[in-house]
């Protein structure tokens, strides 16, 4: 901790409260409190300062006092909340403050090394309590026993590492029953019993600090792994109808995920863009079979319906999204095809059932006659009025005279999702028959069959170097990182190329060996579908660019540092961090 700066201070005042550190070393005073206002925060111009604990918010809280009413509450103003007597108080929410109540600045449930906790008393209270507020003397407790008593109102500066297991804040055991953790401020409602649980609190409080600093066995004081699995870093209770964001996979409670997301849209644990929401039902499950275990640790019915009415999460935030961009300038250069597990029976390449414009019933239903076959070719159909493909390619014959036996087996096209026969086997035998899925992710695609149906298609399936990837695939295409990649179109545009040329150069590399792919089966004329041949393509554009001359690039691009997270390094997609340091290189730290 520190103290604001010094200088020339104004009369003091008489103080209204104090602040005592569970938990605290030789040598630190209480905190007392002095003016209406008091801020708590790791900025060093806060009135009680924590400059080195980065689990503490720049401004944390502030303990406002009514000189009117004398009522003393608390507002926090921090990023993960306060917590005060085990209830959370998160940004902007105003608590009162009565004697006895403990203060939480850093909560860390199954980390108590690294809680910051503060026992509040207010000296505006009747004499009794004010002289002896512990009852040391009455019960026979040394006031040194939980850090030393000081008379002046100093606050000293403390070392700027998180405290070590010796020097560890205090916290409350976790075995303590339901009724213990309540607020103390609910137990001092009883009459006569007020200073009594007081003394016992503190007590309790000074006698488990110092087992804890006794040099306990480990095993005493280590968590439960399955308890520490299953904690929601947020609330940091057991989860509860938790969820689970993609692609990162890291799990919580929806209520506080819900309240989370109207804040961002990054996951809490690694700061990773969340793509999708999806129930976790295999935790849920861990959750239930846990709680029936260990029925203590349940939440309460009041804390169950609080959560309820905090979800935000709607049932359309679970349900797939189906995005057809294969294509299109406009669509996100990620947009792929996903399917939950409901749609699993009905998202099966092979179904018997479906009738596509090539099936006898469907000429049937047109009203059309089949075209008698003719000697020593394929039995022929005749294409049904507004049924011409589109234009995105050009149908070869084979496709166009071809017709599918009765029930035969269909494919669905990814991209326009419209019944084609499928024919993969056959052109294992026949290489004439056009392909019909991607060689890398397997999905199936009619463009090069008879031509997608979908209007604006592009391009959905064709060889590597005949992809159209649109105008804007060189947009992000670094990682996400748009200042490097501003870099290289700038590059390109002094040069009079475009994203084609720099392909084209690129596939000439990797048939020379110069490239490399991730997958070694790919080549300039691999049939691919769009995402996996923009994936590819931006594994060749990282290597272009990494390959382009200092000499040729500016300046200002080549006098940056090299970010020692590399072309892995997740903050560079922020701006001010990408012109700061250079993110075409490989990680050089942290490897492990």
């Amino acid at each position: 901790m520190e103290q604001p700066g010094e200088g020339p201070q104004p009369p003091q005042q008489q103080p209204w409260g104090r602040l005592l550190r569970l938990g605290a070393g030789e040598g630190e005073p209480h905190v007392l409190l002095r003016k209406p206002e008091w801020t708590i925060g790791r900025r060093r111009g806060c009135d009680l300062s924590f400059p080195g604990n980065k689990l503490v918010s720049g401004d944390h809280c502030k303990i406002i006092v009514d000189e009117k009413s004398g009522q003393v509450s608390l507002e926090d103003t921090s990023t993960n909340g306060t917590v005060i007597n085990k209830l959370k108080v998160v940004k902007k929410q105003t608590c009162p403050l009565q004697t006895g109540d403990v203060i939480y600045l850093v909560y860390r449930k199954n980390e108590p090394e690294y809680n910051v906790a503060y026992l509040y008393e207010s000296l505006h209270e009747k004499q009794g309590i004010t002289q002896d507020p512990f009852g040391f003397r009455d019960a026979g407790v040394s006031p040194k026993e939980c850090g030393p008593s000081v008379a002046n109102d100093e606050i000293p500066t403390f070392p700027s590492a998180l405290p070590d297991r010796e020097g560890a804040p205090f916290s409350l055991p976790g075995s303590r029953d339901q009724e213990d953790l309540e607020p103390v401020t609910k137990r001092m409602k009883a009459e006569g019993e007020a200073e009594l649980s007081l003394q016992l609190l503190v007590a309790d409080q000074c006698s488990d600090a110092h087992t804890a600093l006794g040099g306990v066995r480990p095993e005493a004081v280590k968590p439960d792994k399955m308890e520490e699995t299953l904690t929601c870093i947020i609330c940091q209770d057991l989860l509860h109808d938790c969820v689970s964001l993609q692609p990162c996979m890291h799990t919580f409670c929806a209520a506080c995920y819900s309240g989370w997301m109207e804040r961002s849209a990054f996951c809490p644990t690694c700061r990773c863009p969340v793509e999708r929401i999806c129930k976790n039902h295999i935790l849920n499950n861990l959750v239930e079979a846990y709680l029936l275990q260990h029925p203590d640790k349940s939440r309460s019915e009041e804390d169950v319906r609080s959560m309820a009415a905090r979800n935000k999460i709607t049932q359309d935030m679970l349900q797939p999204k189906v995005r057809r961009s294969f294509s299109d300038e406009e669509g996100s250069s990620e947009d792929l095809l996903e399917l939950s597990d409901a749609d699993s029976e009905s998202s099966d390449i092979s179904q018997p059932y479906i009738v596509c414009r090539q099936c006898p019933e469907y000429r049937r239903q047109a009203g059309q006659p089949l075209p008698c076959p003719g000697p020593g070719s394929e039995p022929g159909a005749a294409q049904a009025p507004g049924d011409a493909p589109s234009t995105s390619t050009s149908v070869t014959t084979a496709a166009q005279d071809y017709v599918c036996a009765l029930q035969g087996s269909h494919a669905i096209c990814t991209c326009c999702f419209q019944p084609m026969p499928d024919r993969r086997a056959e052109r294992e035998q026949d290489p004439r028959i056009a392909p019909q899925q991607c060689a890398v992710c397997l999905q199936p695609f009619c463009h090069l069959y008879w031509g997608c149906a979908r209007a604006g298609c592009l391009g959905c399936l064709a060889p590597f170097c005949e992809l159209d990837l649109g105008d804007r695939c060189l947009d992000g295409v670094l990682s996400n990182n748009h200042y490097e990649s501003d870099i290289l179109k700038n590059y390109l545009a002094t040069r009079g190329l475009t994203w084609k040329n720099m392909l084209t150069e690129s596939l000439v590399a990797l048939q020379r060996g110069v490239f490399l792919l991730s997958d070694y089966r790919i080549t300039g004329n691999t049939v691919l579908c769009y995402c996996c041949g923009l994936r590819s393509f931006r594994e060749l554009t990282y290597q272009y660019r990494q390959n382009i001359p200092a000499s040729e690039l500016p300046v200002a691009v080549t006098s940056r540092p090299d970010c020692y997270w590399g072309r892995n390094c997740r903050t560079q997609v922020k701006a001010h961090h990408a012109m700061k340091f250079n993110h075409i290189c490989e990680q050089t730290r942290f490897k492990n």
